[in-house]
């Protein structure tokens, strides 16, 4: 009963690991479909802060480029003086002065930093300040403002005096196209998003519409799109003068060769920046590595759970070990017990003077000579176990000449044999070739197959010891059959292992320790071998041990 509660305990506790672990896999797969949903909105949020940096910082730079127009060029237009340093978002800057009467003037900034006249491109030289086309990625056109009391019949604000005329007057900016590809975009990119962001995404920067053109990056299916460039939500810099902050006023927008309406100056951008992951999108890459978590969590539980069948099963073999050590103390204490007070009690019998009949002294010696050798053989037998199990003993590899020694065995056994009714037979195939064994360890191996059958066969009388080569298997056969009981099906799968015994010789009260056969596997095993055995209910054994050649 103990055996079977400490069995049914371990298999309960497995099964509720088991249960344990798959619902915490359940729960990880729900957990883990939560937690990626969370990483890719958290994902998107990051870049949408990050594309909101960079919005404003790029309006920042805008804004020092207007600023730059409304002052210091206006300033320099005035007064004649040269100008410093032109900020490089812009590529050409041009002052256009249409007056009421007359062609429109040109003139466009010089790289000694003066206003120089010129023909001025055509679009512009003849569109005034009303521009309405040019084809430029981007073109801002700057007013001049000035409010003094214009005359009653002037209609307009855009308008200021001088010398008795009234005149419209603006700038305009064509930006640097290569400046905003090659340096500006990727270090507001590298600013805002950071390198790490910045190396594992792909960035474009478009223009808004169904059809708008690409100036920086590639076309590509974005994971997120935020708009910039508006001129309502450009602003003066926090660095300029209080007196000069305020918004940054644009007349007019031509984008992409295309003049901004009004209601496009009011929208969040006229360009958007385009943000996609390398290789695959956003959504995907997160689901990809929750399954890769998920697979290495359920890994990890598999292995836990594997741990705890290995456990479970160590602890069970350990349980069956200390049940056979049980079984092998008593019945090595059994097998010890019988011999030795058998002999004391003839030797008693003897010293006491009760027996002194020549015929019964005989009697009495071959029984004490019996017993000892019966003792001799279950400590011998016990020392034999415990040196093939021990670590420090190596089999030797000897060439053996297998004839001989089956022929040695069964004559050192064979007065036994007779004397206890039995018929032996020997048949050895004459091409067995030599084998590198360990003599001594197939010799016992031998031995015990024959003692075996002299206590479990003993209603047969008859014993059968072959040995032969198999050329295909390329190993030698050697055999111990015998017309005893047979053995039973379900006792075949445990009769070599150490201290176990089969149901028939239990309820026989065969004597012996169940190392025997233990011992034979061992062997056989020691010269990479095995052993088998073939048995029929009734009908005798055969056990047979296949050598490797």
């Amino acid at each position: 009963m103990r055996s079977w509660f400490g069995v049914r305990t371990l298999l309960a506790v497995c099964g509720v690991l088991a249960v344990l672990l798959a619902v915490l896999v359940i729960v990880q797969y729900r957990w883990s479909a939560r937690v990626a949903a969370a990483d890719v909105e958290r994902e998107r949020e990051h870049l949408n802060s990050s594309a909101t940096l960079f919005k404003a910082e790029f309006n920042e730079v805008v804004g020092q480029a207007a600023t730059f127009v409304q002052n210091d060029a206006w300033a320099a237009v005035r007064s004649g003086k040269p100008l410093p340093a032109v900020p490089k978002l812009i590529g050409n800057l041009y002052f256009l002065e249409a007056p009421l009467r007359g062609g429109p003037t040109v003139s466009q900034l010089a790289p000694n930093g003066r206003f120089i006249p010129v023909a001025g491109p055509p679009e512009i030289a003849q569109s005034g300040c009303a521009l309405s086309a040019i084809g430029t990625p981007a073109t801002l056109v700057f007013p001049v403002f000035h409010f003094p009391t214009p005359p009653e019949n002037v209609p307009g604000n855009f308008f200021f005096r001088e010398s008795g005329s009234l005149t419209p007057r603006c700038f305009v900016v064509q930006l640097n196209v290569p400046y905003l590809r090659h340096t500006l975009f990727p270090r507001l990119i590298r600013q805002s998003f950071g390198r790490k962001t910045a190396s594992s995404y792909n960035f474009a920067v478009t223009a808004q519409g169904p059809m708008g053109a690409v100036l920086y990056g590639a076309a590509m299916h974005a994971d997120l799109q935020k708009a910039f460039f508006s001129p309502g939500q450009i602003r003066v810099p926090k660095a300029a003068s209080a007196s000069r902050r305020g918004r940054v006023f644009f007349q007019q927008m031509i984008v992409m060769g295309r003049p901004a309406t009004h209601g496009s100056m009011l929208r969040p951008g006229i360009w958007q920046l385009e943000i996609a992951r390398k290789g695959i999108s956003l959504s995907a890459a997160f689901r990809q590595e929750r399954w890769r978590n998920l697979c290495l969590s359920i890994g990890v539980e598999a292995l836990l759970f594997a741990a705890t069948v290995v456990l479970v099963a160590g602890t069970r073999k350990l349980q069956r070990l200390a049940e056979q050590e049980m079984q092998f103390v008593a019945g090595v204490s059994h097998e010890l017990r019988t011999p030795l007070s058998a002999i004391a009690m003839l030797s008693l019998n003897q010293a006491d003077g009760l027996v002194t009949d020549p015929g019964k002294v005989r009697q009495y010696g071959e029984l004490v000579h019996q017993q000892s050798r019966r003792l001799s053989s279950t400590v011998e037998q016990t020392l034999r176990y415990a040196g093939i199990h021990s670590s420090l003993r190596q089999p030797c590899r000897d060439v053996v000449d297998l004839q001989c020694l089956i022929e040695e065995t069964v004559n050192s056994r064979r007065e036994d044999l007779e004397r206890g009714g039995f018929k032996v037979e020997v048949a050895i195939s004459p091409n067995l070739p030599p084998l590198a064994a360990d003599r001594e360890l197939l010799r016992t191996a031998l031995d015990n197959l024959l003692s075996n059958a002299e206590k479990h066969a003993a209603d047969g009388h008859w014993i059968r010891v072959s040995a032969e080569y198999d050329p295909s298997g390329k190993e030698v056969r050697m055999s111990v059959e015998d017309r005893g009981p047979g053995i039973d099906r379900d006792d075949e799968a445990q009769i070599f292992e150490p201290f176990s015994r089969g149901r028939e010789a239990v309820e026989r009260q065969t004597p012996g320790t169940g190392l025997g056969l233990s011992l034979v596997r061992s062997a056989a095993e020691a010269h990479r071998g095995r052993v088998t055995v073939a048995s029929k209910a009734g009908a005798g054994a055969n056990f047979t041990i296949h050598l490797p050649v």
